[in-house]
């Protein structure tokens, strides 16, 4: 398989094949990790598709990136940023509604392990207290697989700062997730 720089050449050189191909491998991502910052799927759809249609139209005036799939989803999260302060058609992030992680997938990646109900009930839980952004960073990270420099480049900030985000949230997690088993524990004892 070609590496990222040269697929992005010959994209921004006009190679359809290669734009079409890049909106089949990455259309998915794109469109799971939209979902977690806008309820209308049908104005994602809209979001997903500008992203693609303005990268075609301004594939002459775009810098070089060898790393194809932080690039996109930075420009969907810009895009749907953007769109998110026109109208009020988005979730706003800071709602606390735990967009990223309403699905069973992360915590089923989470936990590998363990497969019961309960246990993925009380990850949901421990995961619902995080802010909207560590739940972010944890859906970046552990859902689609990135590294923390792609992580860097999807959110905007450094990747010290991902590295520190990421180190404060997991810790947070594992103080949470250690109160809740042993307030189950105690529960269960006393019953």
């Amino acid at each position: 398989m070609e590496n990222d720089l040269l697929l992005w050449q010959k994209f921004k050189n006009g190679d359809r094949a290669v734009f079409e191909s890049m909106i089949r491998e990455h259309y998915r991502a794109l469109f799971d990790y939209g979902k977690k910052l806008i309820a209308n799927h049908e104005a994602l759809t809209d979001c997903i598709h500008d992203v693609f249609t303005t990268l075609w139209d301004r594939r002459e005036f775009l810098g070089t990136t060898d790393q194809i799939k932080p690039y996109l989803l930075k420009s969907l999260r810009n895009r749907i940023l953007k769109e998110k302060q026109r109208s009020n058609v988005f979730i706003p992030l800071e709602n606390g509604d735990a967009l990223f992680l309403n699905e069973e997938d992360i915590e089923s990646r989470i936990i590998s392990s363990e497969h019961t109900d309960e246990t993925k009930k009380q990850i949901g839980y421990v995961l619902h207290t995080l802010t909207p952004r560590q739940q972010e960073i944890i859906y970046l990270k552990f859902y689609e697989n990135l590294t923390n420099d792609q992580i860097a480049t999807v959110l905007g900030i450094t990747r010290p700062a991902v590295a520190n985000l990421l180190h404060i949230t997991l810790k947070l997690f594992r103080e949470k997730w250690e109160t809740l088993l042993h307030t189950i524990l105690l529960f269960i004892l006393l019953i």
